[in-house]
């Protein structure tokens, strides 16, 4: 096996590994895509709403 050499061992030891860190336009990215999928989940409630209702509604005047 090879041995580390000391001043090799003492640069890996300096090196920072904390965890790798989030770019800015990845957060804004997410951002964008979690705004659409709630608008449309909001949009296709209210269409399903609004249509259950005027359904309704027809079904009475039919009688």
């Amino acid at each position: 096996m090879a041995k580390i050499k000391p001043k090799a061992l003492l640069a890996q030891s300096k090196q920072k590994k904390g965890p790798s860190q989030i770019s800015v336009t990845t957060i804004i990215t997410y951002m964008v895509l979690g705004v659409l999928v709630v608008s449309s989940v909001y949009a296709a409630y209210k269409y399903w709403a609004g249509k259950g209702i005027s359904a309704a509604a027809v079904g009475v005047e039919g009688n």
